[in-house]
């Protein structure tokens, strides 16, 4: 399990900013709802929430990313309620909120079917979550591939199979066992932009939380210059403008309703 608080993952957080107020914007929040950010990271959408003029509390099980948020929040002079927690195991009763999201952050629990039922439990009848998830298409998705398959080869073991929250008819059945149901809102989509493809990937070896993890079982294999330069390749080879390194990674938006 990665930890998520490990590197500088603020610095990613930035990239997903537009992600969040995309998020937030879909959800139509009304004064005073109670809203839930679910692994919230270092806090965009709870932010954006509480500046909608939601009642707002964040998640996250990485203790130093809430302390970054938490920071955020007092700098913006935003109340905002934070705990460190797991979501497939939060610490909130039944009920507890009218909304809760997610930016890339609950399609990283390793048990979907929990994590699914928490976002559930935690709505009040008729809540909502909004939650964002990636399409495994684009150059980010075939980079991240293929660094898992290289420390797969590297342990022995085999690459971690997420759950398909992409894919409707996935979803749908996670939602049909737990009594809700579930809208896939129009796609959107991220461009992640550097100076070139080389500092692109400079930047993910040294902040990313999962390069910190992977990296170094690279290392000790011997493998690491040969997958860095496949990386490399990729990149270069999905460069979008002719100047400059730029990336468009597309993901979609899911609606559940309790």
């Amino acid at each position: 399990m990665v930890d998520w608080g490990a590197g500088r993952y603020e610095r990613t957080a930035e990239e997903l900013q537009p992600v969040a107020e995309d998020l937030v914007a879909r959800a139509r929040l009304q004064p005073a709802e109670r809203l839930l950010d679910i692994a919230c990271g270092t806090g965009n959408g709870a932010l954006l929430a509480a500046r909608a003029g939601a009642t707002v509390t964040g998640v996250d099980l990485a203790r130093r990313l809430v302390e970054v948020a938490r920071e955020r929040a007092a700098a913006d002079d935003l109340e905002i309620d934070w705990h460190v927690a797991d979501a497939q195991a939060l610490p909130f009763g039944d009920g507890s909120f009218d909304v809760a999201i997610s930016v890339f952050g609950i399609i990283f629990a390793p048990d979907a079917g929990r994590a699914f039922s928490e976002a559930v439990r935690v709505l009040r009848p008729g809540g909502r979550a909004l939650i964002t998830v990636w399409t495994p298409v684009g150059a980010i998705a075939e980079l991240s591939g293929r660094l898992a398959q290289a420390v797969a080869d590297a342990t022995g073991a085999a690459p971690v199979q997420r759950f398909a929250w992409h894919e409707p008819e996935a979803v749908e059945e996670l939602a049909a066992e737990r009594g809700a149901s579930v809208q896939f809102l129009a796609d959107g989509e991220v461009t992640f932009r550097a100076a070139s493809a080389e500092e692109y990937l400079r930047r993910h070896e040294d902040f990313h939380p999962v390069s910190q993890e992977q990296r170094p079982i690279l290392e000790q294999a011997g493998t690491y210059d040969a997958v860095r330069s496949e990386a490399l390749a990729i990149l270069s080879a999905a460069n979008e403008p002719a100047d400059g390194f730029a990336v468009t990674s597309r993901y979609r938006v899911i609606q559940i309703q309790r």
